[in-house]
């Protein structure tokens, strides 16, 4: 038996490593590893999974927030907001300081038109011992954009054109006709599924050459490929939760603008997308510093779209080290604090469900915060594009319910599926199909097996106004 000098196995191995085996001798130590190698192969059967980018599919798997669809398109539907803010930008106001004030609007805006008669308007607080008057409105011409409102207790209304009104009530007279009718809009949110499919082709040679692993708590002999492809698919399903846009076409449209296809491509929009169009948006006064007043001005947001008091704040490593760095340091933290304050280590409870993912726990001006570090959000792979914000941002995503008019209940984020034909075992979220002289069921005499997964997935989420993308790292 040759005796590699150069310290190197034959077989491209790399260098051999130190030994602290007692009974290896100086003179013949590559001859007794590589023949110990050969004789004791003790090797943990686990593939360990060191990506991971399957997790936040996992995180939506575990918590049960999935619901299957019949289409590949679907809606939720909102309500229209019931009060809003009367903007005085660009209006003429004339008699400010007396007990009747004229408003003329620049044009027919959202704040004219939503003005009737006998509304009444509270104007603003010169301070905080002076309150501003209440005005009912008597006169509304929509040929002019014009209203005058009169004082309900002879005082004094007064404001400017970058005065904000609150249009807060109505009341009518004795006896009155029926008052104006106010119109109110629902508003429409739209998804749409996304076909993933992945695929893997082996020969009979590649057949023959098995490692035995555990997958899913079951012992498997098959090509590691094919765990590889398949953690591959699962994957490409996470991430496109995530960093997905919805596309133009989609499988219901026609004719399809892009791609010069005979049937539509259709995309999905992800959380990130989400949060960007239709959600709250910010970023910290000092880059790479997150202080009590970033988080006061973000809870002041989240009050203003009247949200729910339990979130989970997602984000990569470093974006959540950077808020984690401003708990740990807070004087409710130290180890003198009494019990019962600062920040506590606990795992996410999600509607009941405990998921085992180790977060930090805080309060905060009536908030419950759940920290959670995702490690798919930090993978440099896929997150560190020319100018991603998603590594240096923390993701403020509601926990619990929405609630839906009649007592109902809806995840406020989920994702849909729509059920995959599987042979064998009827239909489920991703079909396995495998076809050649090698499948199960042979369907031809190509010596090779190929294997391909088939998943039709989307997120849906509701009330994307309460949910806030907050840039915490530059």
């Amino acid at each position: 038996m040759a005796n590699f000098s150069n310290g190197s196995l034959p077989f491209g191995y790399g260098n051999q490593g130190p030994t602290d085996k007692p009974w290896v001798s100086q003179s013949n130590s590559n001859l007794i590893v590589s023949t110990s190698l050969l004789d004791q192969r003790d090797i943990y059967k686990q593939l360990v999974d060191t990506q991971d980018d399957a997790e936040w599919l996992d995180f939506l798997w575990m918590a049960g927030k999935k619901e299957a669809t019949s289409m590949p398109i679907y809606y939720n539907m909102y309500n229209d907001k019931l009060y809003n803010l009367i903007d005085l930008t660009g209006a003429t106001i004339t008699g400010s300081g007396t007990t009747a004030i004229t408003i003329v609007f620049p044009s027919a805006t959202t704040s004219f038109n939503f003005i009737l008669l006998n509304d009444l308007i509270k104007f603003p607080d010169t301070s905080y011992a002076v309150q501003g008057g209440v005005g009912r409105v008597t006169t509304k011409n929509t040929s002019t954009n014009t209203i005058v409102v009169t004082s309900v207790n002879a005082g004094t209304l007064s404001a400017t054109a970058a005065s904000k009104l609150s249009c807060f009530s109505n009341a009518q007279a004795e006896g009155s006709d029926a008052p104006q009718q106010r119109r109110w809009l629902v508003n429409k949110l739209q998804n749409q599924t996304q076909i993933f499919r992945n695929t893997l082709k082996i020969t009979d040679v590649q057949n023959m050459s098995k490692i035995e692993l555990e997958f899913n708590g079951k012992p498997y002999i098959l090509p590691y490929e094919n765990i590889q492809s398949l953690q591959k698919h699962r994957g490409d399903v996470s991430l496109a939760l995530w960093l997905g846009q919805a596309s133009t076409d989609t499988f219901q449209g026609y004719p399809f603008s892009q791609y010069g296809q005979t049937y539509a491509t259709q995309t999905t929009r992800g959380m990130d997308s989400y949060i960007t169009t239709y959600g709250i948006n910010g970023q910290v006064a000092t880059p790479n510093t997150f202080t009590l007043s970033d988080l006061s001005q973000m809870e002041a947001q989240l009050i203003a779209a009247r949200s729910p008091f339990e979130y989970m704040i997602a984000g990569s490593n470093a974006a959540v080290a950077t808020i984690s760095d401003f708990l740990k340091n807070l004087p409710s933290s130290s180890a003198t604090a009494p019990a019962g304050t600062g920040v506590n280590s606990a795992r996410i409870v999600v509607d009941g469900r405990e998921i085992d993912l180790e977060a930090e726990k805080f309060r905060h001006g009536g908030f419950t915060f759940n920290l959670k570090a995702f490690k798919v959000l930090s993978n440099q792979d896929v997150m560190n594009y020319s100018g991603s914000t998603v590594t240096k941002s923390a993701y403020f995503m509601p926990m619990g319910k929405v609630k839906t008019v009649g007592g109902g209940m809806a995840d406020y984020f989920r994702y849909r599926y729509q059920p995959q034909p599987t042979p064998g075992l009827g239909s489920s979220e991703t079909a396995e199909i495998m076809t050649g002289a090698l499948a199960p069921t042979p369907t031809n005499q190509e010596m090779s097996l190929t294997t391909t997964w088939t998943s039709n997935i989307g997120l849906e989420v509701f009330a994307p106004n309460r949910f806030a993308k907050y840039q915490v790292n530059a």
